[in-house]
């Protein structure tokens, strides 16, 4: 989920800011010179408040387009959508700080996401092709629908073999669980989770020694110690597939899919669309640079001397038509 918005949005915090007044004391002194709240907010606007203008026009032309096509994000897919972003992190506490590193409310990133879901749905809106449309489109790209080995792994990092190895010894006596002993002892952020890696292509492990362990390791089975990286490793493989072929009938749902995303519309592409069809008036002076951004073009722009579709004959320059005499 990289989005213009999020970057905005934490500039954002400071330029409403602007609205409070300004009689508040001052943001910072150097040598007794105040660097007023009023000077912060005026360099705020001047600097970034166009791109957080246009994101905001952007959105509600988005949701606009959205509500004249019947579209809408429901509850069970905003909350599938969040517990998919959040469990890209190692932890709900990371996932936290990663909101407050960028002033992002709860309630901000929802509102992120649903934009995220609704703009998504306008891109494939209407994207329905006929079976023979789509086994055609499975029939030529066959090559690429092709699913790659998948590997389910934990994980326990420490930094000698030492350790590696009293690890192994109580993992084999059976002192402990993989999970308990990756919290207890592994240097690795997957250790809130007990060490779990979620499901990943063994092609995309970055860390060869990693992936050759993930490769070779039997399904249930736990890996001796070995060094990757100036660390010491222990995995243990809970599950893995093995590549394979997507069959047209089997797999219908994901080759749609592929079909509809290779066929969507850019958000640009409706976004001008949108703006033939609305009005946008651009208030502040400080932002008319934008106004030329939302307004809508004529479709048929006259020309002088060739009638509309009539070639120019092989190498004509055209010419400007001439100014009247003055007084005439």
């Amino acid at each position: 989920m990289t989005y213009r918005y999020v970057t905005i949005v934490a500039i954002a915090v400071a330029v409403i800011a602007m609205f409070v007044g300004c009689a508040s004391p001052p943001l910072a002194t150097v040598d007794g010179v105040q660097i007023t709240e009023e000077e912060f907010n005026e360099r705020l606007v001047k600097h970034f408040g166009e791109d957080m203008l246009r994101d905001m026009i952007d959105r509600e032309l988005f949701r606009k387009a959205a509500q004249e096509r019947g579209i809408e994000v429901t509850e069970e897919e905003l909350q599938e959508e969040l517990e998919q972003a959040a469990a890209q992190f190692p932890s709900e506490e990371m996932f936290e700080q990663w909101l407050a590193d960028r002033q992002l409310t709860q309630e901000e990133w929802e509102e992120h996401v649903e934009m995220a879901v609704l703009t998504r749905k306008l891109a494939l809106h209407d994207i329905d092709p006929s079976e023979e449309q789509l086994r055609a489109f499975y029939e030529e790209h066959r090559e690429r629908f092709r699913e790659p080995a998948m590997v389910s792994y934990s994980e326990i990092v420490v930094s000698t073999q030492e350790d590696a190895d009293e690890v192994l010894a109580q993992l084999e006596a059976g002192e402990a669980s993989f999970a308990d002993l990756a919290r207890q002892y592994s240097m690795s952020p997957s250790r809130e989770r007990g060490g779990e890696i979620p499901e990943t292509p063994i092609a995309a492990i970055p860390v060869p020694e990693i992936a050759e362990a993930a490769e070779t390791v039997e399904v249930g089975g736990i890996s001796e110690p070995f060094e990757a990286g100036g660390q010491w490793y222990i995995i243990r493989v809970r599950d893995r597939q093995e590549e394979r072929q997507i069959e047209w009938e089997a797999d219908r749902d994901q080759i749609l899919e592929a079909y509809q995303m290779a066929n969507a519309r850019s958000l640009q592409e409706i976004l001008s669309e949108q703006i033939e069809q609305t009005n946008v008036n651009i208030v502040d002076p400080r932002f008319q640079g934008l106004a030329e951004v939302y307004t809508a073009m004529p479709s048929d722009i006259p020309g002088f001397g060739v009638e509309e579709g009539m070639p120019m004959p092989e190498g004509a320059v055209p010419v400007e038509p001439e100014a009247p005499p003055v007084g005439q």
